[in-house]
């Protein structure tokens, strides 16, 4: 018996529980919501539909929510609503980015504040890490939280704060310690988005959604009991955030993006291109074949790094090669769907094939994104070959 066979039956059970659990809930296309915030809610409800389940955070400790599965079977679950292509888990910013820093760092009354409404979508969570000027130099980020006894006097700016329209609680990376280096005198504040002195203001996207936003602090006072981690050492927290933001998200995507690209040449089919069906056009495989080898090129690099991840018991720099392959990945099957589409890329909805075009659309605009969210893929080369191959810094 192959590996990949003995894999598939040792959670066959998974499979089918999934599976069942998909034909009964399962919302048809048409259920869901176009308008954005009515599409947030309803996505609320379904992650609280998984949670009943128990069919998110499976890796997390079953004290939590979880179930303290082994990773594997949170990619089994992950393949399975890929392929039904179920709707998207609302809650991905706490339960695949920031949770796992709580569950990590958070002390036990943090843990049985924060998880539980995590899991289930009942509070969302964003990450204030950015700002104007420190995205990818994160260090030389400027808000600041003052000590003022029991509590943080914080002030500051932070962009590209994905969902903060809707979320209630925001993990802020703050400089308090002003005369430390700059990765030292850093902390991470667990922060109340109905505090007073916070404005959030929505960023329209190029895809026609608001999902981005910035987030001002005007002297508000968060609690000394919000600190994660100890005081000054929040560098340690981020890093430990970023790898999970890195790591396991490319893991969800390199399965969407087999199902997508299974979809992609099906549809290559149906598309007709002077007279012929678009995937018969030289051109149009070439691009299709190049998406597929950096599909399963990833496919390859997740697994390996997975494999690592789960016996050194967290992720690590391999973080960063899944960052650059999953990025490649998806950028390359989002143009070649425009290469199948042809001139048709360019139409709504409606024609007599039956593809949903509008889908490509707003996957190929989204994905311009992905050299960018969770660390610049420049960045990550430069920590590739600084702290991995040992290549020395480049002169600036």
């Amino acid at each position: 018996m192959d590996d990949v066979t003995a894999h598939d039956n040792e959670h066959q059970e998974l499979r089918e529980e999934v599976r069942a659990f998909l034909a009964e809930h399962m919302p048809a296309p048409d259920d869901v919501p176009v308008d954005f915030d009515a599409y947030v809610e309803f996505l609320r409800g379904w992650q609280r539909r998984l949670h009943e389940a128990r069919l998110v955070g499976l890796t997390w400790p079953a004290e939590y929510g979880g179930r303290g599965a082994p990773q594997a079977e949170q990619i089994v679950v992950n393949e399975e609503f890929a392929r039904a292509e179920a709707p998207r888990v609302i809650g991905f910013m706490g339960l695949d980015v920031l949770g796992p820093s709580i569950v990590e760092y958070g002390t036990d009354e943090q843990r049985a504040r924060y998880l539980e409404p995590i899991l289930s979508a009942r509070e969302l969570w964003c990450q204030g890490f950015s700002e104007p000027g420190s995205g990818s130099d994160l260090a030389s980020l400027r808000t600041r939280a003052v000590d003022a006894g029991d509590h943080f006097v914080l002030d500051g700016q932070k962009i590209w704060t994905s969902f903060a329209t809707h979320a209630r609680w925001c993990s802020v990376l703050a400089r308090t310690d002003p005369d430390a280096p700059p990765h030292k005198g850093i902390s991470y504040l667990i922060v109340d988005l109905r505090s007073p002195g916070i404005e959030v203001r929505p960023l329209v996207q190029v895809t026609g959604d608001p999902e981005f936003t910035e987030v001002f602090f005007d002297q508000v006072e968060v609690p000394k009991e919000n600190l994660l981690g100890p005081l000054h050492g929040g560098w340690q927290m981020a890093m430990h955030t970023l790898a999970h933001e890195r790591g396991p998200a490319a893991l969800a995507t390199q399965v969407q993006l087999r199902v997508r690209l299974e979809r992609l040449i099906r549809e290559a089919a149906l598309v007709p291109r002077f007279g012929r069906p678009a995937i018969e056009a030289p051109e149009i495989r070439s691009a299709l074949a190049r998406a597929h080898i950096a599909v399963e090129g990833l496919r390859c690099q997740t697994s390996r790094s997975s494999a690592i991840a789960t016996a050194r018991g967290a992720p690590g720099l391999e973080s960063s090669v899944d960052k650059v392959a999953s990025a490649a990945a998806e950028q390359l099957v989002m143009a070649a769907a425009m290469d199948v589409l042809g001139a048709y890329a360019t139409h709504g909805d409606g024609a007599d094939w039956g593809i949903s075009t509008a889908r490509w659309q707003h996957g190929y605009l989204y994905g311009r994104a992905s050299s960018v969210y969770g660390g610049s893929l420049q960045i990550q080369r430069n920590i590739l070959a600084e702290r991995v191959l040992g290549l020395p810094r480049s002169a600036r």
